[in-house]
């Protein structure tokens, strides 16, 4: 069977495996009081249940190489994606190890989300000859991380159960077996069960893992289901799904004119969702590209050869397109009273459907960097040129967050985080400003202004700490830049009118 073939069919399999979240718990159910959630939780911390209360195992999961034999474009959007490496990205097993070591109840806060096969069969053992820290292994299903059986068997969620009665925390249940939901209320497979799941089509499926809150102290930790669920984009019906499993510019054109792929009748969404199956007017991506473009670097070199290494550099190349369509800059040169000339550059979260950035807010890495140069060459002002060590100066205008500890030191470990001291995210659709200030040189005619927005993932300092010094330089992307030359003429003209009609 060709690898075109195999294309055409991957898409049933994983259009159910990230909508997952199935919202069918009963409406009877009376929200449970904080305290009484250990007693009732299977995997505490985690709000992860089984029906049933099963037990399961890990030959209960489909390896999603099997599933990849009918929706192969969907295995190869999942492959490489972060959800494929939720358990084996090398960060994230280093941070895991560190907060295991720090309370080991972290294992299944940690693990629930990324390796809910792992958590949920009791198979995840801890590893301290791995990496700097330690590490952690599991069956190879579970190593699998966030896969196809894990988002196509869950039933519903247990948000009424949590701590904060809110999505988060892994709050889903798991049915696994041989019926798999998804958003298709006309699915048919030979090889499996299949059937319509509503949850799987909303955001509030997602949020069950991308909501997260400490387990001790109910921080909000990680918010970017509520980012979502407050903005424009929930106001418009605009679900995670009509972003994240579409491509960069169906993505885009959602976000311009708040309209779902399906209503946007564009024949690139059009195909085979599985092997045989009908043809369908949207097929959803899998790879649920956001702004990582790290970790497949992390991962090592593809190997074209290898079956399951399909689609793995594809995801990389998404991430990069995603993260330089979502912003736009606007300068604003004004002269002010006295020498001083003040430069204003405007930040727009043009297409993210929650703030930019979002998830671990207090280690991503969002900033502006500006230069200003005379038009003899001159540097007038620098603000944001990372250094020799691959570090931001302490004067860079930096969108993310500031967490502190119990004692009020900053902190950029999740489980240590008592509260934010201040927090300079940007929402959907709105916008911030980096503000600068400069001399103009006496006989400058003309003053050029260089902006570029930057994006990482997590600091060089923490990728030294989690990794071991000089282990890999954090790479960034330039998401987006903007340049004008201006009239020095134009701003004392812009300087004076404000005078002509001060009050006496």
């Amino acid at each position: 069977m060709s690898i075109h073939r195999h294309r055409i069919g991957l898409m049933l399999v994983l259009v159910a495996a990230l909508f997952p979240f199935g919202a069918t718990f009963a409406a009877k159910e009376k929200p449970v009081k904080a305290e009484a959630q250990p007693q009732e939780q299977q995997f505490p911390p985690t709000y992860i249940s089984t029906e049933g209360h099963r037990k399961l195992t890990p030959e209960d999961w489909k390896d999603p190489r099997i599933c990849g034999q009918c929706h192969t474009a969907q295995y190869e959007g999942w492959n490489g994606s972060m959800h494929s490496n939720a358990f084996k990205d090398p960060v994230f097993q280093a941070l895991w190890a560190l907060a295991e070591k720090a309370d080991p109840t972290m294992r299944n806060h940690c693990g629930g989300c990324h390796t809910p096969i792992g958590i949920s069969t009791g198979t995840v053992e801890a590893d301290p000859k791995l990496g700097l820290h330690g590490g952690f292994t599991a069956p190879e299903v579970a190593s699998m991380g966030v896969s196809c059986d894990v988002c196509h068997t869950i039933t519903g969620s247990n948000l009424q159960k949590t701590a904060v009665l809110e999505h988060g925390n892994s709050s889903y249940i798991l049915n696994p077996g041989e019926k798999k939901l998804a958003s298709l209320t006309d699915a048919e497979s030979p090889f499996h069960k299949t059937g319509y799941s509503e949850h799987h089509t909303k955001s509030d499926f997602c949020g069950n893992c991308h909501n997260i809150f400490h387990p001790g102290n109910n921080f909000p930790i990680e918010r970017t289901y509520d980012e979502w669920k407050y903005s424009i984009y929930a106001q418009n019906d605009i679900q995670c799904q009509d972003c994240h499993m579409v491509p960069v510019e169906i993505a885009s054109q959602v976000a311009d004119t708040l309209k779902r792929p399906e209503e946007l009748d564009d024949p690139s969404l059009e195909g085979f969702v599985a092997l045989g199956g009908p043809w369908r007017k949207v097929v959803h991506k899998h790879g649920f590209v956001g702004g990582n473009a790290v970790l497949t670097a992390l991962m090592g070199e593809a190997d074209p050869d290898k079956y399951e290494d399909l689609g793995r550099a594809d995801n990389k190349d998404e991430a990069v397109k995603r993260l330089k369509s979502v912003a736009s800059l606007k300068l604003e040169v004004n002269a002010k009273d006295g020498p001083l000339t003040q430069l204003k550059v405007r930040v727009t979260n043009e297409r993210a459907g929650h703030h930019l950035p979002t998830s671990l807010t207090e280690v991503r890495q969002v900033w502006l960097e500006v230069v200003v140069t005379d038009d003899q060459g001159k540097e007038l002002l620098r603000s944001g040129s990372l250094d020799d060590h691959n570090e931001l100066p302490q004067d860079t205008v930096i969108f993310n967050a500031h967490a502190v500890d119990a004692n009020g030191q900053h902190t950029s470990f999740p489980w240590e985080i008592v509260r934010f001291t201040d927090v300079n995210t940007i929402p959907p659709k709105g916008w911030k400003y980096g503000k600068y200030y400069f001399n103009v040189p006496a006989g400058a005619k003309d003053i050029k202004v260089v902006a570029k927005l930057h994006y990482r993932s997590f600091p060089q300092h923490l990728a030294d700490i989690l990794l071991g010094k000089d282990a890999v330089k954090v790479p960034s992307v330039e998401m987006v830049a903007v340049e004008e030359v201006i009239p020095v003429a134009s701003l004392q003209v812009a300087s004076a009118e404000p005078h002509a009609h001060a009050p006496h």
